[in-house]
């Protein structure tokens, strides 16, 4: 056996042995302090100790400002404008307003609106009437004497006939100087009820002036209850922040101390790479693609038949170019211990008939052909006996 060969073989045996022994490669390093710096660390702790030591001094003096003298003013006047304002009821008026009777014509007397001068017109009017109706009844009497017919019918029928219009005028100026009165009383009384409606409208408009008066003086005695009661929290979250402040004395003192040590008097650290199952298992079975190795169980150095095809080689039970036998047939005892790169990974036992066919020679850890075959069928192949082998080079 050739030194390369040696030298390869040593190197996959300590790969192998990396994969099941933690320990392997590990290397622990001890830093020690300079002492002139041992020194000044502890003198730098001895004050963080003295710091730290140090007791709480809460702070006692006055940390909230009370209302100024224009904001008290401000204050008082706002309640009086709040007061004074309450005490109309402008709601009931509302109430009034909604429940009280319409105005109207049928509930109206007339008589009241008529001008008291109304008739005083009117005699007057048909005593002009009746006057010249008395001259008209003289000139008939006067012609009736005239003509020889005074005191007889004919003489009344004249007079009739000279008097009748005047009668009639005297009627329709009666009537109608009684129609105007009353239609100008109607138009007074008319023009009254718009006057109360007006009224009304106007009164309500008041009264509803004043809720919203009454309402923006209570938004401004609701503001200086916002304001008194800020002043009010204020003066109480002071002394809780300071028993807060209190409470992380403690820690706050502690945190001195730490930092006042600063880094330890002497340190250790342990370095080194621990490999993966997956890899440690792969640094074993590179074992089997040593030269010698080939030579020992019966293979061929040259060159390595494709993944597809059996595998010769006789009951060796494994290809030089990289294919294990995986068959799940031939294990028991089989345990899941992990995932590696996705892959499932095993540890098992040979049964007898893997020990005849010789892989009893590799290590009991990896994963199994059946399921690698289901996923990556490429990295399995099936032997000249019917098992699956599984290529870890290329899992």
């Amino acid at each position: 056996m050739s030194f390369a060969t040696t030298a390869a073989v040593v190197g996959s045996a300590a790969a192998a042995k990396a994969a099941f022994d933690p320990e392997t490669g590990q290397t622990t390093q001890t830093q020690q302090l300079d002492p002139a710096q041992q020194a000044m660390l502890r003198e730098v702790y001895g004050q963080g100790r003295a710091l730290a030591a140090q007791p709480f001094v809460p702070y006692t003096g006055a940390r909230v400002a009370g209302f100024s003298p224009d904001q008290l003013r401000a204050f008082q006047a706002t309640r009086g404008l709040f007061e004074t304002g309450m005490q109309y009821d402008p709601m009931a008026g509302l109430a009034g307003l909604a429940q009280a009777p319409a105005p109207s014509l049928l509930q109206t007397d007339i008589s009241a609106y008529q001008s008291p001068y109304t008739q005083q017109v009117i005699d007057t009017t048909l005593g002009d009437i009746r006057r010249e109706r008395d001259i008209a009844q003289r000139r008939a009497q006067e012609s009736a004497i005239r003509a020889g017919a005074f005191g007889g019918s004919r003489s009344a029928i004249m007079e009739a006939e000279a008097t009748r219009p005047y009668v009639e005028q005297a009627a329709r100026t009666a009537a109608g100087l009684r129609q105007a009165g009353f239609g100008q009383a109607l138009g007074a009384a008319e023009s009254d009820i718009a006057r109360q409606m007006a009224t009304r409208g106007f009164q309500r408009g008041v009264l509803g002036d004043i809720s919203g008066l009454q309402a923006g003086r209570l938004g401004l005695l609701g503001g200086i209850g916002a304001q008194q009661q800020m002043l009010q929290q204020r003066a109480l979250d002071v002394p809780y922040q300071e028993f807060q402040r209190a409470l992380a004395y403690g820690p706050q003192q502690l945190g001195l101390l730490s930092a006042a040590a600063g880094q330890p008097f002497a340190t250790s650290k342990t370095t080194g790479y621990q490999p993966s199952t997956l890899e440690g298992a792969l640094g074993a079975l590179d074992i089997l693609n040593q030269p010698f190795m080939k030579d020992y169980f019966g293979g061929s150095s040259g060159t390595t038949p494709p993944p597809s095809e059996p595998v010769p080689g006789g009951g060796s039970g494994f290809n030089i170019g990289g294919f294990l036998g995986s068959d799940k047939r031939m294990k028991e005892d089989i345990k899941f211990v992990g995932k590696e790169k996705g892959h499932n990974i095993y540890t098992w036992n040979w049964k007898d008939e893997a020990k005849q066919m010789g892989w009893d020679k590799f290590p009991t850890i990896g994963v199994l052909a059946q399921e690698v075959m289901k996923y990556m069928p490429e990295a399995v192949m099936k032997d000249e006996n019917g098992y699956y082998k599984v290529n870890y080079g290329v899992l």
